[in-house]
């Protein structure tokens, strides 16, 4: 029975490396460039990758487990994270299980949809409520600008994650 599900093993090992290397890239200081002012958020397009294409119930898990390498390294977040990844990665995975074409433009919808209302709660409730003075200006500078980034860097991470998946296709 193991050596039947060993290729299943080692692709869920591989993803999961790569949402470890995604968050050091992205939390490292330096480790990764930034565009103007903005930072990519590198585990929103690893997540919305592995979700297109594994089923629903391990997509959940990836996104949970990306989401709360975040949160550990985030001031604020209070799980704000791993719950956006969870609820996004489910119904990313319902929608290209059921509906939607495994394309990199429907990845490309899906990542900067995923960003963008990530960053825009995020702005809301950790930034606007807390202290209005200067948000929108912080929207502008950082937040839009961080999904536009985030959707093409998300671009190589479907064709890093896409072979994988096909290597390990069960």
């Amino acid at each position: 029975m193991i050596k039947e599900n060993l290729p299943i093993y080692i692709k869920r090992f591989v993803l999961g490396f790569i949402i470890v290397l995604a968050a050091l890239l992205q939390n490292t200081p330096g480790a990764f460039p930034k565009m103007s002012s903005a930072n990519a958020m590198l585990l929103i397009p690893v997540v919305v990758c592995i979700a297109m294409f594994e089923s629903e119930l391990v997509s959940m898990f990836f996104g949970l487990g990306a989401g709360m390498l975040w949160d550990f390294v985030s001031v604020r977040g209070h799980y704000f994270h791993a719950i956006i990844f969870c609820i996004f990665a489910f119904f990313i995975s319902v929608l290209v299980r059921r509906r939607i074409r495994n394309t990199l433009f429907s990845s490309m919808i899906f990542t900067f949809t995923t960003v963008f209302v990530h960053n825009t709660l995020y702005w809301i409730l950790y930034v606007l409520i807390p202290n209005p003075e200067g948000a929108v200006v912080s929207y502008f500078r950082f937040y839009l600008l961080s999904c536009i980034y985030t959707m093409l860097v998300g671009i190589v991470i479907y064709f890093i994650i896409r072979p994988i998946e096909r290597v390990f296709k069960v």
